[in-house]
């Protein structure tokens, strides 16, 4: 819920030979009473890199989403927040978005186990409002577990074990990201957090991605 302003770079490559880089600035800002409410926009831009006619290639901005949050409760060690999302149809080429609108309700919590480690957990439910598309509408439930672990002062690593499954089509999406969260001042206002993510099934591989790698840069103000 911390106000903050982030860029995230992502690669990804996929079967086939074809490759695609997302870049992305995300931008929250928190508000009221003891800044427990806090809305944000996402703005994307994407390169894809096709391999021959069946996958062209294609740039340009993609699905702006916009998103509002609030605390439910915060504790010592426990906190919960509730909020929405809304995905716009934005993109300027069909091959870099979805054609949807999609609407997002969201929970999540997060438990301190240890005083270095902290278990987070989210659980989302995804419907498409309005689709511009022949194909089915986005209707899917995502929960994700965030194991994160502090290794010293200014470091830390983390598990982010992400499940999708979409009703609509009976597709079931399982990924793995790996990642490290290194503050590169002592005010621990930058914080630059690289990643790699694997698919954990065949499903996941030929849907989402073969492997990615990437970075987060991000400012708390």
């Amino acid at each position: 819920m911390e106000s903050h302003v982030a860029f995230k770079y992502r690669h990804d490559e996929f079967d086939g030979g074809s490759s695609g880089d997302s870049y992305k600035t995300h931008w929250l800002q928190s508000f009221g009473p003891h800044n427990r409410m806090a809305a944000g926009i996402e703005i994307p831009f994407a390169h894809a890199s096709g391999e021959g006619q069946d996958e062209p290639s294609a740039k340009g901005i993609g699905d702006i989403k916009l998103d509002f949050r609030g605390m439910l409760g915060k504790g010592e060690k426990f906190e919960h927040a509730a909020g929405i999302e809304l995905t716009l149809p934005s993109a300027s080429n069909e091959e870099i978005g979805e054609g949807q609108t999609v609407l997002t309700f969201i929970w999540g919590c997060s438990g301190q186990l240890t005083t270095r480690t902290l278990l987070s957990a989210e659980l989302g439910y995804n419907k498409a409002v309005e689709n511009q598309r022949a194909t089915p509408g986005v209707n899917s439930i995502e929960p994700e577990l965030i194991l994160s672990q502090e290794f010293a002062k200014r470091f830390a690593g983390y598990l982010d074990w992400d499940n999708h499954y979409n009703f609509s089509v009976d597709e079931y999406v399982q990924t793995l990201q790996a990642g490290l969260e290194i503050a590169l001042d002592h005010r621990e206002k930058w914080t630059f957090s690289p990643y790699v993510l694997f698919p954990l099934n065949h499903e996941s591989r030929i849907i989402e991605t073969k492997n990615a790698v990437g970075f987060d840069l991000s400012y708390n103000f």
